[in-house]
């Protein structure tokens, strides 16, 4: 895999450097080392780094909730510690921890730890990637949607030749149908208000007028 530039928030020294060396040498970068979660997320808005390994049992703020903090920076998280329990796996589990390790940490499984879990970040961005695209193109199909049925109401003409109609004036004006759409969505929405507008006029001069007319 490629090298990491790796955050390590470790309270015990000794442990924050013995896994520094364990990632040296698996080729990856230690581009900030610190003791509790507080300057864990300074380092981490400082540094952007590729991924954190943090201890769970930390001062000031703990390793579940820096991860939390971290998940919302986009920078995924493996956890480190001493105690195996389940309710803190389920703790972990619920702010979206990509990895799990359980101290004394053996270099063989700290490298294989932070393998899955930066490919299973990465999958996790994919996902995402694609679910917002299609999001987008959603978006995109109602709003061509909306501009079709603007112009077969004024112009009297087919879904299909409404469609057409839009791709080549779109083609004209050299930009995308997308676009074009929501131009023509904006401008008949502001026409819409402006004949609801010319309505309340009219119906509000026919009640004057009404009023008038009963008190001659």
């Amino acid at each position: 895999m490629k090298s990491l530039a790796i955050l390590v928030a470790e309270d015990e020294a000794l442990t924050r450097s013995d896994i520094r060396g364990m990632l040296e040498r698996a080729g990856h970068v230690v581009c900030g080392e610190c003791d509790n979660g507080r300057k864990a997320i300074e380092l981490a808005r400082q540094l952007s780094p590729d991924l954190a390994l943090l201890d769970i049992m930390m001062p000031e703020l703990d390793g579940i909730e820096t991860a939390k903090v971290l998940h919302g920076m986009n920078i995924p998280a493996v956890m480190l510690t001493a105690y195996s329990q389940p309710h803190i796996i389920n703790r972990a589990e619920n702010v979206h921890v990509c990895g799990y390790l359980v101290k004394p940490v053996s270099e063989q499984n700290l490298q294989a730890t932070i393998r899955i879990a930066y490919a299973r970040w990465l999958e996790m961005q994919h996902v995402r990637r694609e679910l917002a695209e299609t999001r987008e193109q959603l978006e995109h199909q109602k709003l061509i949607a909306r501009a079709k049925t603007i112009l077969v109401g004024r112009g009297h003409l087919s879904e299909q030749a409404a469609h057409q109609q839009m791709i080549r004036e779109a083609m004209d004006l050299r930009i995308p149908l997308v676009e074009l759409a929501r131009r023509l969505v904006e401008t008949g929405a502001a026409a819409a208000t402006k004949t609801y507008e010319k309505k309340i006029c009219q119906t509000t001069k026919k009640m004057q007028d009404f009023s008038n007319w009963g008190k001659n």
